[in-house]
């Protein structure tokens, strides 16, 4: 039993370090150059024909056709926290999940959903917690 205990110890550290790893920030320069060349061209559209953005009509302008083709990256959720699931929050940082999320985003569901990720944190924890003490006495009881 103090081997699973240590398995499973072992299996959360390296998750952890894996997490680290991860390709979050890398992006393709040649694309986001070409979306800034695009919105200048819609800038100096608006501002040399005087429209506002209720008058813009993208899908109908072939100026600004372009413009609709590049504006197709999924852009987060305005009520999460940096982009990131209130759930993840919660789960990751415990408490300190929930006050950033609450904080952050003032949103009743994306806090009720740290909170359930904070629960869910806990629940591991505790459950590690009385497999370690189950290994450990197995192991003094075997001797």
């Amino acid at each position: 039993m103090k081997k699973i205990g240590l398995l499973l110890i072992a299996m959360l550290f390296t998750t952890n370090l894996m997490a680290k790893n991860a390709n979050l920030f890398n992006y393709d320069r040649g694309k986001v150059e070409k979306a800034l060349i695009t919105a200048n061209v819609l800038d100096k559209y608006v501002s040399t024909h005087a429209v506002t953005a209720a008058e813009l009509d993208v899908n109908n302008n072939p100026i600004l056709a372009n413009f609709k083709d590049e504006s197709s990256m999924p852009a987060a959720s305005s009520n999460q926290a940096l982009g990131i699931p209130g759930f993840i929050w919660g789960l990751v940082l415990g408490w300190v999940g929930i006050l950033i999320v609450y904080l952050v985003t003032e949103d009743q569901e994306e806090t009720k959903q740290a909170l359930y990720g904070c629960i869910v944190n806990a629940v591991l924890w505790v459950g590690c917690y009385f497999l370690l003490l189950a290994g450990t006495a197995t192991a003094a009881a075997a001797g």
